[in-house]
Protein backbone atom coordinates (compact mmCIF):
# COMPACT_ATOMS: atom_id res chain seq x y z
CA UNK A 1 0.00 0.00 0.00
CA UNK A 2 2.85 2.36 0.75
CA UNK A 3 4.48 1.54 -2.33
CA UNK A 4 1.44 2.00 -4.71
CA UNK A 5 1.27 5.52 -2.72
CA UNK A 6 4.62 6.31 -3.12
CA UNK A 7 4.59 5.56 -7.03
CA UNK A 8 1.43 7.68 -6.79
CA UNK A 9 3.61 10.84 -5.48
CA UNK A 10 6.31 9.87 -8.10
CA UNK A 11 4.19 10.02 -10.90
CA UNK A 12 2.30 13.38 -9.82
CA UNK A 13 5.06 15.55 -9.17
CA UNK A 14 6.52 13.98 -12.60
CA UNK A 15 3.28 15.82 -14.37
CA UNK A 16 3.89 18.68 -12.45
CA UNK A 17 7.59 19.11 -13.53
CA UNK A 18 6.63 18.21 -16.80
CA UNK A 19 3.70 21.05 -17.02
CA UNK A 20 6.34 23.61 -15.64
CA UNK A 21 8.57 22.55 -18.39
CA UNK A 22 6.30 22.26 -20.67
CA UNK A 23 8.24 24.02 -24.18
CA UNK A 24 11.53 23.77 -23.46
CA UNK A 25 14.27 21.52 -25.24
CA UNK A 26 15.48 18.53 -23.10
CA UNK A 27 18.64 19.21 -24.65
CA UNK A 28 19.25 22.91 -24.17
CA UNK A 29 18.32 22.11 -20.15
CA UNK A 30 21.37 19.58 -20.58
CA UNK A 31 23.27 22.01 -22.51
CA UNK A 32 22.81 24.98 -20.61
CA UNK A 33 21.37 24.25 -17.09
CA UNK A 34 18.78 25.87 -15.17
CA UNK A 35 18.45 28.57 -12.57
CA UNK A 36 16.29 29.32 -9.75
CA UNK A 37 14.52 31.97 -9.04
CA UNK A 38 16.94 34.34 -6.60
CA UNK A 39 13.94 36.07 -4.69
CA UNK A 40 10.10 36.41 -5.55
CA UNK A 41 9.72 40.37 -6.18
CA UNK A 42 6.27 42.06 -5.64
CA UNK A 43 6.46 45.36 -7.84
CA UNK A 44 6.28 45.74 -11.49
CA UNK A 45 4.13 44.65 -13.95
CA UNK A 46 4.24 41.86 -16.29
CA UNK A 47 2.64 41.18 -20.08
CA UNK A 48 4.06 38.19 -21.85
CA UNK A 49 2.04 38.05 -25.35
CA UNK A 50 -0.53 40.96 -24.26
CA UNK A 51 -1.35 39.30 -21.49
CA UNK A 52 -1.02 40.51 -18.09
CA UNK A 53 0.70 38.19 -15.04
CA UNK A 54 -0.06 38.75 -11.75
CA UNK A 55 2.49 38.99 -8.88
CA UNK A 56 4.66 38.32 -6.98
CA UNK A 57 6.97 36.90 -9.76
CA UNK A 58 9.60 34.07 -9.48
CA UNK A 59 12.37 34.51 -12.63
CA UNK A 60 13.75 31.10 -13.63
CA UNK A 61 15.35 30.12 -16.12
CA UNK A 62 15.67 26.45 -17.85
CA UNK A 63 17.95 26.04 -20.89
CA UNK A 64 17.37 29.13 -23.38
CA UNK A 65 13.80 29.55 -22.00
CA UNK A 66 12.96 31.95 -19.15
CA UNK A 67 10.40 31.29 -17.16
CA UNK A 68 8.15 33.67 -14.94
CA UNK A 69 5.81 32.60 -12.39
CA UNK A 70 5.94 29.20 -14.42
CA UNK A 71 5.07 30.55 -17.76
CA UNK A 72 7.66 31.02 -20.49
CA UNK A 73 8.40 34.30 -20.99
CA UNK A 74 11.49 34.86 -23.42
CA UNK A 75 13.18 32.29 -25.87
CA UNK A 76 16.52 32.82 -26.81
CA UNK A 77 17.49 31.58 -30.67
CA UNK A 78 20.44 28.99 -30.39
CA UNK A 79 22.76 28.51 -33.35
CA UNK A 80 26.92 27.61 -33.56
CA UNK A 81 29.02 29.62 -35.80
CA UNK A 82 29.40 26.60 -38.28
CA UNK A 83 26.00 26.14 -38.97
CA UNK A 84 25.29 29.94 -39.31
CA UNK A 85 28.15 30.69 -41.84
CA UNK A 86 26.85 27.56 -43.92
CA UNK A 87 23.95 28.82 -44.14
CA UNK A 88 24.96 32.00 -44.96
CA UNK A 89 26.81 30.40 -48.03
CA UNK A 90 23.98 28.08 -49.16
CA UNK A 91 22.21 31.60 -49.36
CA UNK A 92 24.61 33.49 -50.88
CA UNK A 93 25.22 30.22 -53.36
CA UNK A 94 22.16 30.41 -54.26
CA UNK A 95 21.86 33.77 -55.24
CA UNK A 96 24.75 33.64 -57.30
CA UNK A 97 23.40 30.52 -59.21
CA UNK A 98 20.25 32.58 -60.16
CA UNK A 99 22.32 35.07 -62.30
CA UNK A 100 25.31 32.80 -63.18
CA UNK A 101 24.70 31.26 -66.34
CA UNK A 102 26.92 28.62 -65.86
CA UNK A 103 25.08 27.89 -62.53
CA UNK A 104 21.58 27.47 -64.57
CA UNK A 105 23.13 25.28 -67.02
CA UNK A 106 22.96 27.20 -70.20
CA UNK A 107 24.19 27.17 -73.62
CA UNK A 108 27.43 29.67 -72.27
CA UNK A 109 28.65 27.09 -69.93
CA UNK A 110 32.48 26.85 -70.19
CA UNK A 111 33.69 23.38 -71.29
CA UNK A 112 36.14 21.94 -68.28
CA UNK A 113 37.03 19.54 -71.02
CA UNK A 114 37.77 21.63 -74.23
CA UNK A 115 39.29 24.60 -71.92
CA UNK A 116 37.04 26.95 -73.70
CA UNK A 117 33.71 29.17 -73.47
CA UNK A 118 31.49 28.33 -75.74
CA UNK A 119 30.36 31.04 -78.06
CA UNK A 120 32.83 33.43 -77.69
CA UNK A 121 35.22 34.34 -80.32
CA UNK A 122 38.76 33.22 -81.34
CA UNK A 123 41.64 35.21 -79.74
CA UNK A 124 43.11 37.18 -82.77
CA UNK A 125 46.71 37.18 -83.95
CA UNK A 126 48.64 40.19 -85.54
CA UNK A 127 50.85 40.26 -87.76
CA UNK A 128 54.34 41.99 -86.51
CA UNK A 129 54.65 45.81 -87.20
CA UNK A 130 56.91 46.85 -90.25
CA UNK A 131 60.43 48.17 -89.64
CA UNK A 132 61.56 51.58 -90.29
CA UNK A 133 62.94 52.16 -93.80
CA UNK A 134 66.67 51.89 -92.90
CA UNK A 135 67.82 55.22 -95.44
CA UNK A 136 65.11 57.04 -94.24
CA UNK A 137 67.79 58.90 -91.70
CA UNK A 138 65.58 57.87 -88.69
CA UNK A 139 61.74 58.21 -87.36
CA UNK A 140 59.82 61.27 -88.82
CA UNK A 141 58.58 63.89 -86.72
CA UNK A 142 54.80 63.28 -85.96
CA UNK A 143 51.75 65.51 -87.16
CA UNK A 144 51.60 67.45 -84.10
CA UNK A 145 55.24 68.48 -83.88
CA UNK A 146 55.34 69.48 -87.30
CA UNK A 147 52.23 71.77 -86.26
CA UNK A 148 54.57 72.96 -83.22
CA UNK A 149 57.43 73.54 -85.76
CA UNK A 150 55.58 76.00 -88.11
CA UNK A 151 54.15 77.69 -85.14
CA UNK A 152 57.90 78.39 -84.19
CA UNK A 153 57.05 76.51 -80.47
CA UNK A 154 60.02 74.22 -81.31
CA UNK A 155 60.57 71.40 -83.80
CA UNK A 156 60.15 68.30 -81.41
CA UNK A 157 60.97 67.13 -78.04
CA UNK A 158 64.59 68.58 -78.26
CA UNK A 159 63.22 72.40 -79.08
CA UNK A 160 60.27 72.19 -76.35
CA UNK A 161 63.16 70.91 -73.85
CA UNK A 162 65.23 74.23 -74.89
CA UNK A 163 62.36 76.28 -74.74
CA UNK A 164 61.90 74.98 -70.96
CA UNK A 165 65.41 75.04 -70.11
CA UNK A 166 65.58 78.66 -71.42
CA UNK A 167 62.00 79.35 -69.06
CA UNK A 168 63.80 78.26 -66.34
CA UNK A 169 66.77 80.26 -67.03
CA UNK A 170 65.12 83.61 -66.60
CA UNK A 171 62.85 82.75 -63.78
CA UNK A 172 66.25 82.05 -61.89
CA UNK A 173 67.64 85.20 -62.46
CA UNK A 174 64.26 87.61 -62.19
CA UNK A 175 64.45 85.57 -58.68
CA UNK A 176 67.64 87.22 -57.58
CA UNK A 177 67.07 91.11 -58.39
CA UNK A 178 69.08 93.62 -57.89
CA UNK A 179 67.59 94.97 -54.35
CA UNK A 180 70.02 96.47 -51.92
CA UNK A 181 72.66 93.73 -53.03
CA UNK A 182 75.44 95.67 -52.16
CA UNK A 183 76.86 96.14 -49.18
CA UNK A 184 76.42 100.23 -47.66
CA UNK A 185 78.15 101.77 -44.98
CA UNK A 186 74.99 103.33 -43.64
CA UNK A 187 73.43 100.56 -41.24
CA UNK A 188 69.91 102.18 -41.75
CA UNK A 189 70.32 102.23 -46.01
CA UNK A 190 67.68 99.96 -46.02
CA UNK A 191 65.13 101.58 -44.00
CA UNK A 192 65.46 104.65 -45.77
CA UNK A 193 64.72 103.19 -49.09
CA UNK A 194 61.31 101.12 -47.78
CA UNK A 195 57.97 102.15 -48.33
CA UNK A 196 56.48 103.07 -45.49
CA UNK A 197 53.36 105.49 -46.82
CA UNK A 198 49.84 104.78 -45.51
CA UNK A 199 47.06 103.80 -47.33
CA UNK A 200 43.88 104.74 -45.61
CA UNK A 201 40.90 101.91 -45.81
CA UNK A 202 38.46 102.44 -48.68
CA UNK A 203 35.43 101.93 -46.14
CA UNK A 204 35.23 103.32 -41.91
CA UNK A 205 35.60 99.89 -39.87
CA UNK A 206 32.41 99.57 -38.64
CA UNK A 207 31.79 100.46 -34.48
CA UNK A 208 32.46 97.83 -32.14
CA UNK A 209 29.57 96.23 -30.09
CA UNK A 210 29.44 95.01 -26.69
CA UNK A 211 28.62 90.94 -27.06
CA UNK A 212 25.56 90.12 -25.13
CA UNK A 213 24.69 86.50 -24.05
CA UNK A 214 22.33 84.85 -25.50
CA UNK A 215 20.44 83.74 -22.49
CA UNK A 216 20.30 87.22 -21.50
CA UNK A 217 18.19 88.42 -24.22
CA UNK A 218 15.12 86.16 -22.78
CA UNK A 219 12.62 87.42 -20.32
CA UNK A 220 12.19 86.02 -17.17
CA UNK A 221 9.58 83.85 -17.84
CA UNK A 222 11.88 81.98 -20.70
CA UNK A 223 14.57 81.53 -18.50
CA UNK A 224 12.57 79.59 -15.82
CA UNK A 225 11.26 77.30 -18.52
CA UNK A 226 14.75 76.80 -19.59
CA UNK A 227 15.81 76.04 -15.79
CA UNK A 228 12.77 73.65 -15.61
CA UNK A 229 13.89 71.82 -18.62
CA UNK A 230 17.42 71.56 -17.33
CA UNK A 231 16.15 70.38 -14.12
CA UNK A 232 13.96 67.70 -15.76
CA UNK A 233 16.86 66.55 -17.92
CA UNK A 234 19.07 66.15 -15.07
CA UNK A 235 16.18 64.02 -13.34
CA UNK A 236 15.73 62.16 -16.12
CA UNK A 237 20.02 60.91 -16.44
CA UNK A 238 20.02 60.20 -12.58
CA UNK A 239 16.77 58.00 -13.13
CA UNK A 240 18.64 56.64 -16.64
CA UNK A 241 21.70 55.40 -14.30
CA UNK A 242 19.96 53.99 -11.13
CA UNK A 243 17.70 51.34 -13.75
CA UNK A 244 19.44 48.66 -15.32
CA UNK A 245 20.54 47.75 -18.46
CA UNK A 246 17.66 47.15 -21.18
CA UNK A 247 17.17 44.20 -22.04
CA UNK A 248 17.01 43.48 -25.41
CA UNK A 249 14.44 44.40 -28.58
CA UNK A 250 15.54 41.52 -31.02
CA UNK A 251 11.71 40.71 -32.63
CA UNK A 252 12.72 37.67 -34.48
CA UNK A 253 11.18 34.19 -33.90
CA UNK A 254 13.90 32.18 -31.96
CA UNK A 255 14.80 29.14 -33.42
CA UNK A 256 16.68 26.18 -32.09
CA UNK A 257 20.21 24.14 -33.14
CA UNK A 258 21.98 22.22 -31.16
CA UNK A 259 24.23 20.42 -33.29
CA UNK A 260 28.11 21.67 -33.73
CA UNK A 261 27.96 24.18 -30.55
CA UNK A 262 31.29 24.05 -29.33
CA UNK A 263 31.82 24.85 -25.60
CA UNK A 264 33.03 27.92 -25.65
CA UNK A 265 29.61 28.66 -27.79
CA UNK A 266 27.74 26.72 -24.61
CA UNK A 267 29.86 28.77 -22.03
CA UNK A 268 29.00 31.89 -23.78
CA UNK A 269 24.99 31.30 -24.61
CA UNK A 270 24.69 30.35 -20.76
CA UNK A 271 26.41 33.43 -19.60
CA UNK A 272 24.10 35.72 -21.83
CA UNK A 273 20.78 33.85 -20.92
CA UNK A 274 21.90 33.81 -17.15
CA UNK A 275 22.76 37.78 -17.48
CA UNK A 276 19.07 38.42 -19.08
CA UNK A 277 17.53 36.40 -16.17
CA UNK A 278 19.06 39.31 -13.36
CA UNK A 279 18.23 41.76 -15.75
CA UNK A 280 14.75 41.17 -15.98
CA UNK A 281 14.55 40.51 -11.80
CA UNK A 282 16.00 44.02 -11.19
CA UNK A 283 13.48 45.55 -13.55
CA UNK A 284 10.96 44.52 -11.64
CA UNK A 285 12.15 45.10 -8.42
CA UNK A 286 12.73 49.21 -9.55
CA UNK A 287 8.55 48.64 -10.36
CA UNK A 288 8.48 48.85 -14.08
CA UNK A 289 7.02 47.79 -17.02
CA UNK A 290 7.73 45.04 -18.85
CA UNK A 291 6.74 43.75 -22.27
CA UNK A 292 7.81 40.13 -23.15
CA UNK A 293 7.14 37.47 -26.21
CA UNK A 294 6.94 33.63 -25.65
CA UNK A 295 8.37 33.12 -28.68
CA UNK A 296 10.95 35.55 -29.00
CA UNK A 297 14.09 36.97 -26.96
CA UNK A 298 12.70 40.77 -27.54
CA UNK A 299 11.67 42.65 -24.58
CA UNK A 300 11.09 46.29 -23.16
CA UNK A 301 10.47 48.12 -20.24
CA UNK A 302 9.57 51.53 -19.44
CA UNK A 303 10.06 52.96 -15.79
CA UNK A 304 7.40 53.68 -12.59
CA UNK A 305 6.01 56.62 -13.59
CA UNK A 306 5.38 55.39 -16.89
CA UNK A 307 4.10 52.26 -15.53
CA UNK A 308 1.64 53.79 -13.43
CA UNK A 309 0.44 55.79 -15.88
CA UNK A 310 -0.35 52.95 -18.42
CA UNK A 311 -2.10 51.12 -15.54
CA UNK A 312 -4.52 53.38 -14.55
CA UNK A 313 -5.49 54.54 -18.17
CA UNK A 314 -5.49 51.49 -19.73
CA UNK A 315 -9.26 50.17 -17.99
CA UNK A 316 -10.68 53.30 -19.75
CA UNK A 317 -8.88 53.03 -23.17
CA UNK A 318 -9.59 49.40 -23.32
CA UNK A 319 -13.32 50.26 -22.83
CA UNK A 320 -13.43 51.35 -26.70
CA UNK A 321 -14.56 49.02 -28.91
CA UNK A 322 -11.15 49.05 -31.03
CA UNK A 323 -7.75 49.46 -30.35
CA UNK A 324 -7.71 52.97 -31.80
CA UNK A 325 -7.78 54.60 -28.93
CA UNK A 326 -5.50 52.98 -27.11
CA UNK A 327 -2.60 53.16 -29.65
CA UNK A 328 -3.20 56.79 -30.24
CA UNK A 329 -2.97 57.20 -27.06
CA UNK A 330 0.32 55.21 -26.41
CA UNK A 331 2.20 54.32 -29.89
CA UNK A 332 4.63 56.96 -29.09
CA UNK A 333 5.31 54.74 -26.20
CA UNK A 334 4.80 51.10 -26.36
CA UNK A 335 4.80 49.13 -30.16
CA UNK A 336 1.70 49.14 -31.58
CA UNK A 337 1.59 45.61 -32.64
CA UNK A 338 1.76 45.10 -28.90
CA UNK A 339 -0.68 47.27 -27.97
CA UNK A 340 -3.25 45.42 -29.89
CA UNK A 341 -2.43 41.79 -28.24
CA UNK A 342 -3.10 43.92 -25.12
CA UNK A 343 -6.48 45.71 -26.34
CA UNK A 344 -7.18 42.09 -27.53
CA UNK A 345 -6.67 40.17 -24.25
CA UNK A 346 -8.40 43.19 -21.95
CA UNK A 347 -11.18 40.99 -20.47
CA UNK A 348 -8.87 38.74 -18.76
CA UNK A 349 -6.16 41.45 -18.45
CA UNK A 350 -9.04 44.17 -16.34
CA UNK A 351 -9.85 40.94 -13.68
CA UNK A 352 -6.27 39.91 -13.31
CA UNK A 353 -5.19 44.03 -12.65
CA UNK A 354 -7.42 44.98 -9.89
CA UNK A 355 -5.01 44.54 -7.13
CA UNK A 356 -2.12 46.27 -9.23
CA UNK A 357 -4.19 48.97 -9.81
CA UNK A 358 -5.38 49.62 -6.48
CA UNK A 359 -1.82 49.36 -5.02
CA UNK A 360 -0.76 52.23 -7.75
CA UNK A 361 -3.38 54.24 -6.60
CA UNK A 362 -2.39 53.83 -3.42
CA UNK A 363 1.09 54.27 -4.06
CA UNK A 364 0.83 57.50 -6.02
CA UNK A 365 -1.54 59.31 -3.64
CA UNK A 366 1.24 58.80 -0.17
CA UNK A 367 3.88 60.11 -3.16
CA UNK A 368 1.82 63.04 -3.60
CA UNK A 369 1.29 63.86 0.36
CA UNK A 370 4.58 63.14 0.64
CA UNK A 371 5.47 65.73 -2.08
CA UNK A 372 2.98 68.36 -0.48
CA UNK A 373 4.50 68.12 2.82
CA UNK A 374 8.32 68.75 1.80
CA UNK A 375 6.50 71.93 0.13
Amino acid sequence: MVGKLLMCVAMLGAGVAAAATEGVAEMAVQLFGQERAGKRVATGAVFIDGLYVKGPYAITREGNVILINGRVASRFKVESEAARMAAEKAADDAAAAKEDPAAAGGDEVVSDEGGASVGSDPTPTLGDAPRADAGSGGPRPSAIEERLAKRGQGGGIAGRLANQRRAQNLSEQSAKGSFNTEPTGDPEALFEEADYTYTPPSRPEPKAVPYVRPGAQKDMSQRLADAKKADAAQEAKRTAKAEPAPAGDDDEIATESFDDLTEAEIAAYTKRFAKRRADLEKILENDCLLLLSSQTSGAQYKNRSTMWRFVLQLDTLCAAPTASKLIAQWRATLPASYLQRIFDNRAANGEAMKTLILRVRREAKALQERSKNRI
